[in-house]
């Protein structure tokens, strides 16, 4: 009787030490499933030269102030992050924003002219992502040309109707546009335990 009793609680033990990891990978994935089943979104606007335009697409968007375009298009894709089951450094909290604009016989142009900004209004969690400083929580866009995402200069701003405003930065290349927060890699773990010094280049 005593060894049954005693053998209860090892099996509760044991079932929550295998329940663990699976409920805490689930939670680090949730917010890669929420775009599953969402279809991409695409927009176009027709731009003209001293314009002022804003694309709005789910809960992003795009600007161009005084547009130095003439007879162009502007093509907006909202689409799921590549990085969408969640095991990767970048953590999207929202779709990716593609971002293109065609002369009117249907090429690309190269090179972004004038001042074109993409932006994406926060909720509290990507508001509170955006204040906690370890977070690392920016615009990315992604390097066609050498692959991976890199970080866009991005700033906060207030919005009337959104109460915790938005973040936004400036287009310097066609290409996509994502919200999101970095996991902490193995060094920095490593150097905030204590386990790894850095010793500082002059």
């Amino acid at each position: 009787m005593l060894n049954g009793l005693m053998a209860k609680p090892k099996i509760v033990y044991r079932i929550a030490l295998f329940a663990l990891p699976i409920l805490l990978l689930a939670v680090w994935a949730v917010p890669a499933f929420a775009f599953q089943d969402e279809p991409p979104i695409r927009k176009e606007q027709h731009l003209e030269l001293n314009q002022d335009y804003e694309v709005i697409i789910g809960n992003g968007g795009v600007f161009i102030d005084d547009a130095q375009y003439i007879d162009s298009t502007l093509v907006v894709k909202a689409e799921q992050p590549l990085t969408k089951f969640g095991f990767h450094w970048h953590q999207f909290t929202q779709r990716t924003l593609d971002i293109r604009i065609y002369d009117k016989t249907g090429d690309q142009f190269k090179w972004v002219y004038g001042l074109v900004r993409v932006y994406f209004n926060l909720d509290k969690f990507q508001y509170d992502k955006w204040i906690d400083e370890e977070a690392n929580m920016s615009i990315w866009y992604f390097d066609e040309l050498g692959g991976g995402w890199r970080k866009c200069v991005t700033h906060w701003e207030a919005v009337p109707g959104l109460a915790k405003g938005r973040l936004w930065c400036v287009v310097r290349y066609y290409t996509r546009y994502g919200l999101a927060w970095t996991q902490p890699t193995l060094l920095m773990k490593a150097i905030k335990l204590g386990t790894i010094t850095v010793t500082p280049t002059p």
